[in-house]
């Protein structure tokens, strides 16, 4: 059994990313904007800032009313000194936070949850324009950190299809992370199963289609078992449900996993939240060198 620490993979990102930055002849200006007074975001935000500023981004964090979010956001798109924005969500925990996602220029669209860089995943382009095959697209952080941390663990395999033959369940299916997560893992060549209030659905080759596996059977299988569900009355994943030589994962606030799934499992990791922070560099590193570095 083995417990691991997202923030000692970080560690290593971070320091890669320190050096990149350093090397760039211009300053790279990002924009955070929060429009909640809520701790654990507020707290995040703050991280965030710091984390992106001791790297050597300029990281303007900007709190401003919800309703003034769209202007700031278009205002923001139009800057050019402006390179990447970030905003966390929820604002106003409704499809309102869709549209203002989406109305993130791409250029600058750092969490990579607009329509552009969706569509580039769930059609499996891997190019970030049509005009240089060289530049890679952006993914989403979390999914990215999820992504990350298991090809650090050797989980993921070279080639074509890193993950062919591989089960995956996931617990959420989120447009922002558990969806793109699917997509992503199956067109890798997994077999993924995705849960949410909804029901189950079956993702190959970056496609959905409807499954009658259940939760039992879908657990009962898995290679590799991801959560993120943010929900206290989640009936938690318990040891017994789950293969001994599984690896799991939480991405939520909240526990997803009975304790005794740790020693029961070969690898248990708890949280990827430093991770993302480290993928959401990486992706504000890959916009600027895409569109605003000459």
């Amino acid at each position: 059994m083995q417990i691991v620490n997202p923030a000692e993979i970080a560690k290593k990102y971070l320091h890669q990313f320190k050096q990149s930055v350093a090397r760039l002849e211009s300053n790279m200006q990002v924009v955070g904007f929060i429009a909640s007074d809520d701790p654990p975001s507020l707290s995040y935000a703050n991280a965030t800032r710091r984390v992106f500023t001791d790297a050597g981004f300029n990281y303007d964090l900007r709190h401003v009313k919800r309703l003034e979010l769209e202007a700031e956001i278009i205002k923001a798109n139009a800057d050019q000194n402006v390179h990447g924005i970030f905003i966390y969500f929820p604002v106003f925990n409704n499809q309102e936070d869709d549209y203002l996602r989406n109305l993130v220029h791409y250029t600058k669209d750092i969490e990579a949850g607009s329509l552009y860089w969706t569509r580039k995943l769930n059609t499996n382009d891997r190019s970030a324009t049509d005009k240089d095959i060289n530049k890679k697209a952006l993914i989403p952080c979390t999914p990215l950190a999820i992504v990350k941390v298991l090809d650090d663990l050797g989980e993921y395999g070279a080639g074509g299809l890193p993950l062919a033959g591989k089960k995956i369940t996931i617990f959420n299916r989120s447009e922002v992370i558990g969806r793109p997560l699917a997509v992503m893992m199956s067109n890798d060549g997994a077999f993924v199963l995705s849960f949410d209030e909804h029901g189950p659905l079956e993702f190959s080759a970056g496609a959905p289609k409807e499954t009658k596996l259940d939760r039992n059977r879908a657990l009962a299988q898995s290679d590799i078992i991801i959560t993120g569900v943010p929900d206290s009355n989640f009936e938690l994943v318990k040891a017994e449900e789950v293969p001994g030589n599984a690896v799991c994962i939480n991405f939520s606030s909240e526990k997803n996993f009975a304790d005794d799934v740790k020693s029961h499992v070969r690898t248990f990791i708890p949280r990827v939240g430093p991770m993302t922070v480290a993928m959401c560099m990486r992706n504000t590193l890959r916009l600027f060198e895409h569109f605003h570095h000459e």
